[in-house]
C-alpha cells in the first residue's frame, strides 16, 4: 500500500514537473539578446516551423533592419497594470492616423516591422512600435502570450489618446502581435479604427494543443493542462480568456486577415475561421508559398492595398 502511494506520488511529481517545464519553454524569454545567427542545417528543414521561407525571410531583412537601426525614433514608456515599465518607439508623421505595431513571440519590433514600417512612411502615418514586456528594454520575466499583452496594447492606446487630438489608430500585429490586436477587438478602445491581423492566433489554447503536439510530440492531456495549471498560478493567464472568434464576433471594428498558406508556426485556418466568424468589415488574404510571418515579403504589392484600403475606410 505504502509502495503504490510513493509510486503515485512520483507519477504526479513527474507530471506537475513536466508542465512546468513546458509552461517555462513557452512563457520565460531568458535570451532577450539572441544571437543574429543561423544554422544552415537547420533553417527551412522540416524542424523549421519558419519554413518554407524562413532563410529568404532572414537574408530580406538584414538590410532593411539596419535602415530601420538609422531612423530617428522618439521613446516612450507606460506602466503597465503589473507595474513593469515597458518602451514603445515613435516616428513621428501625421498626428491623425496613428499606427501601433505589435511584434511576435520572441522576437522584436526591428524583426517584424523592418519591412511594413515602409508602408506607413510612405503615407505618412504616425507610427508606434512595442516592445512587448519581457522583450527589448521592456520590463518582465515572462511573456504576456497575447492575454496580458491586450492590456499593454490598451494602455499605449489611452497614451496616444492623450498626445494627440482624436486620432485614428489602427492596430498592427504580427504573430503573438497579431493575436494581441485580434484580442482587442472587442474592448471599445477610443479612437481604434481599424486592426491589421498578420498571421495570428485565435486563443492561447488553441495554439498550445497544437504546438505542444507539433514541438514536443506529446498530447495536449496532461501536459497542455498542467501548463495551464502553471500559467494561472505563476502569471495569471487563463489559456481559454480570449477567444479570437469571440473578439471579432463582438466587434464593428473593421479587420484585415493576412496569413501565409504554408504557415507551419501558426496554422492558417485559425485566420480562416475568425475570418468567418468576424461580424464587421473585414478582408482576408492567404498567400501562396508562404511560411510564417514573411507574407509581406511574398506578396508585398497585395499586402500594401489592403493595408492602405484599410486605412482609407474602404472595407466592406
Amino acid at each position: 500500500m505504502i509502495k503504490t502511494a510513493v509510486i503515485v506520488f512520483a507519477i504526479l511529481v513527474l507530471l506537475l514537473y513536466a508542465g512546468y517545464y513546458v509552461f517555462n519553454s513557452v512563457f520565460l524569454y531568458k535570451d532577450k539578446n539572441k544571437k543574429d545567427d543561423i544554422d544552415p542545417d537547420f533553417i527551412d528543414s522540416d524542424k523549421d516551423m519558419m519554413r518554407p521561407t524562413a532563410k529568404r525571410l532572414y537574408e530580406y531583412h538584414k538590410p532593411l533592419i539596419e535602415e530601420m537601426n538609422r531612423m530617428e525614433f522618439k521613446e516612450l514608456s507606460i506602466i503597465s497594470f503589473d507595474n513593469l515599465t515597458l518602451y514603445g518607439y515613435l516616428l513621428r508623421g501625421n498626428p491623425k492616423e496613428v499606427v501601433i505595431c505589435v511584434h511576435g513571440y520572441k522576437s522584436s519590433m526591428q524583426e517584424d516591422f523592418c519591412d511594413k514600417i515602409q508602408m506607413y512612411i510612405k503615407r505618412g502615418s504616425t507610427v508606434l512600435l512595442l516592445n512587448d514586456r519581457a522583450h527589448g528594454k521592456s520590463e518582465g520575466e515572462y511573456l504576456g502570450f497575447s492575454e496580458h499583452d491586450k492590456r499593454d496594447v490598451a494602455r499605449w492606446v489611452q497614451l496616444i489618446n492623450n498626445m494627440y487630438d482624436d486620432p485614428k489608430i489602427y492596430l498592427h500585429g504580427v504573430s503573438m502581435g497579431g493575436a494581441t490586436v485580434i484580442h482587442c477587438a472587442d474592448m471599445k478602445l477610443k479612437n481604434v479604427c481599424g486592426i491589421i491581423d498578420d498571421c495570428g492566433f485565435d486563443s492561447i489554447v488553441s495554439i498550445s494543443k497544437y504546438l505542444i503536439k507539433d514541438i514536443y510530440h506529446l498530447p495536449y492531456f496532461p501536459f497542455g493542462d498542467l501548463a495551464w495549471f502553471w500559467s494561472v498560478i505563476i502569471t495569471g493567464i487563463s489559456f481559454n480568456t480570449s477567444l479570437g472568434e469571440d473578439c471579432v464576433r463582438n466587434t464593428d471594428i473593421p479587420i484585415l486577415f493576412i496569413h501565409g498558406k504554408e504557415d507551419h508556426f501558426v496554422p492558417c485556418y485559425m485566420s480562416e475561421k475568425m475570418y468567418e466568424a468576424c461580424a464587421s468589415p473585414k478582408e482576408l488574404h492567404l498567400i501562396e508559398d508562404c511560411g510564417h510571418a514573411a507574407a509581406y515579403m511574398v506578396a508585398t504589392e497585395e499586402y500594401t492595398a489592403a493595408v492602405n484600403r484599410l486605412l482609407d475606410g474602404e472595407f466592406k
